[in-house]
């Protein structure tokens, strides 16, 4: 759009605030017309046009002043532009690079205007200082499964009864708000502070609920790309400071923590024979990958507290999967994500996905046990679901849950179940402010209620992307493909006249090369096709010919084209639509034998081979 994105001088950047400074450049008042524009431009642009000057400093002065009527003109003479100017001043001019408004009539482009002010207000806003907000809201709603409710003479209610009683009992048992601001405080230190105020019931109803506050700062230094230091403590009481240190070496992180008491640099002073000496709780955690090919990594942590050692180590690992590319892609792409926005959609989008897993165990005394968990991304659909198992003295802990992530918005749920009950936690996250509402089920030892718990809703869940998400990512996907073909129509039109005259160009040879091989029933090439690997109705004209290409490679009734790399390239060959995997499909004779092939793009071709045979 003409005069949003080109650089102001140095005299109107100077009077940037200024929201009728480009009239005043033209010496036009507000109301001037369109006429009144061009003419004070023509006449103006006339007498500082830098051509017109012979002195140097006179040239160099009228220079800047002729550039500055050009960006004003630029500015007013274009009534997108000129409207925004005249609504925000040169902030506008920025908006109108967010978004289109050449269709939005008068009070529409000033409210849409206003409101994309106020949106770039908030994104500044963020940048500076990170703000991140959690409400927790804690419900027990024990009493709907737990409790079973009589009459005054003690006969039991009817299920309608007591589920009306247990309604009532219901009640809120916490709450906490959070709130946490980030801002840089040097080249390499960010300043954290954090605020949190929370109120929790006593299990006795006739006493007065419990009410704390803290207010906690950290600092956060990056000594250099390696090596990074925080400090936290809290700035309503003196409690001492918790002290980090995090080391990121080839292949393995390492990480010191331990809390700070003021008590501990008293000792000196105070200490006499026969007192307890007080040593600062240590923890030091090592993390390796624990083989060069392999993303699978080991994590050793030890622990020194007042209530003793603890030790903790696990073994985790990860991979991406793609159920449309199988094993095709060469090794350093097959590892990363970073292609996602630039594919197809998948009908399921559950063809592209990543998996983790840990296992290990604690030694800490009573609170030993085994730990396991496993999760699954579903990166096309932004969902995230994990299972987590934990055995110990007092029995089995799991956990199930997911969560679904989009821009700027998340929702996620799990529900646990512990000798000590049933809890269902969901949380709802947008613009970095969390709700999260923790509502205890059951105060007992009831797996049958936890299952149903993770049952239900995961089923609720199921068909609504049965029947709600698969057939709008299938349109999605077939709106995908018909753009494709727009572009290969209209913005690839030099492509495919390249294409042809490159088959024209190998036509001689082909022919030479199949009367060779049909000669000595060699291999003789019947149709090669080259396009996607899926093929459904969204594909359906995407595939290139290159029969002709294919034949032309045969040399001595053989085929090599080498793998780990795209055949796009290939004279004869182009790629159709960008962004979705490619397979090249040969039907071909060999020793009078009907062979056919179908060889993904990354692969290397070798033909013939037997398998190729059709019985």
């Amino acid at each position: 759009m003409p005069g949003t994105a080109d650089a102001a001088p140095a005299s109107a950047a100077a009077s940037a605030d200024d929201k009728e400074y480009f009239y005043s450049v033209l010496n036009l008042p507000k109301t001037a017309s369109d006429h009144e524009i061009r003419e004070r431009y023509r006449q103006l642009s006339i007498v500082f046009h830098p051509d017109k000057q012979t002195d140097e400093r006179r040239k160099e002065a009228a220079t800047e002043r002729f550039l500055e009527l050009q960006k004003a003109y630029e500015v007013l003479s274009d009534p997108v532009t000129r409207r925004a100017y005249d609504t925000l001043g040169p902030e506008g001019l920025l908006l109108l690079q967010s978004a289109d408004f050449k269709h939005a009539a008068g009070a529409e482009f000033e409210e849409e205007l206003r409101r994309q002010q106020r949106e770039l207000a908030r994104q500044r806003v963020e940048q500076a200082i990170h703000p991140k907000g959690t409400v927790t809201v804690g419900f027990d709603a024990s009493s709907i499964f737990d409790d079973e409710y009589e009459t005054e003479d003690g006969s039991p209610l009817t299920p309608w009864q007591n589920l009306q009683a247990a309604l009532g009992d219901v009640r809120r048992d916490s709450m906490a708000v959070r709130h946490r601001v980030q801002t840089e405080i040097g080249k390499k230190t960010w300043l954290v502070l954090s605020s949190r105020i929370t109120m929790s019931n006593r299990s006795n109803p006739r006493q007065r609920p419990y009410y704390g506050s803290a207010l906690t700062g950290t600092v956060k230094h990056q000594y250099s790309p390696r090596l990074a230091f925080e400090a936290t403590t809290n700035l309503l009481a003196i409690s001492g400071a918790s002290v980090k240190s995090n080391y990121q070496g080839d292949g393995y992180t390492l990480t010191c923590q331990s809390v700070l008491h003021p008590l501990l640099f008293l000792q000196p002073f105070t200490y006499k024979k026969g007192d307890t000496l007080l040593l600062p709780p240590v923890n030091l955690s090592l993390a390796r990958q624990l083989f060069p090919k392999s993303p699978m990594q080991g994590v050793l942590d030890v622990g020194f507290t007042p209530t003793g050692p603890r030790i903790t180590a696990a073994v985790a690992s990860s991979a991406f999967h793609d159920s449309l590319q199988g094993d095709e892609l060469p090794e350093e792409r097959s590892g990363s994500g970073s292609s996602l926005a630039f594919r197809a959609p998948s009908v399921s989008g559950l063809s592209y996905y990543s998996s983790e897993w840990q296992f290990g165990f604690d030694l800490a005394g009573p609170m030993s046990g085994l730990n396991a968990r496993y999760g699954l991304s579903f990166l096309e659909l932004g969902v995230h679901v994990q299972t987590v198992l934990r055995l110990g003295f007092a029995g089995l802990t799991w956990l199930f849950g997911g969560e679904w992530r989009g821009n700027n918005a998340a929702l996620g749920a799990n529900v646990s179940a512990n000798v000590d009950g049933v809890t269902l936690r969901v949380d709802a996250t947008y613009f970095g402010q969390t709700l999260t509402l923790p509502v205890i089920l059951s105060r007992e030892h009831n797996n049958e209620l936890a299952f149903w718990t993770a049952v239900l809703p995961s089923t609720a869940l199921t068909l609504i992307y049965y029947f709600r998400i698969r057939p709008r990512r299938r349109l999605q996907r077939l709106q995908f493909f018909n753009d494709a073909r727009r572009q290969l129509r209209e913005e690839k039109s030099d492509l495919l006249r390249q294409w042809k005259e490159t088959v024209s160009l190998l036509q001689d040879t082909a022919q030479r090369h199949m009367r060779a091989e049909e000669a000595c029933d060699g291999l003789v090439i019947l149709e090669a096709r080259y396009g996607p690997s899926e093929e459904d109705e969204g594909t359906e004209g995407l595939e290139v010919d290159v029969t002709v290409s294919v034949q032309a490679l045969v040399n001595s009734s053989q085929l090599y084209i080498p793998g780990k790399r795209s055949k796009a390239g290939i004279p004869g060959f182009y790629d159709p639509v960008s962004g979705v995997p490619k397979t090249l499909r040969i039907r071909y004779k060999f020793r009078g034998r009907m062979h056919y092939a179908e060889i993904p793009d990354y692969l290397p071709v070798v033909l013939p081979l037997k398998d190729h045979l059709v019985e």
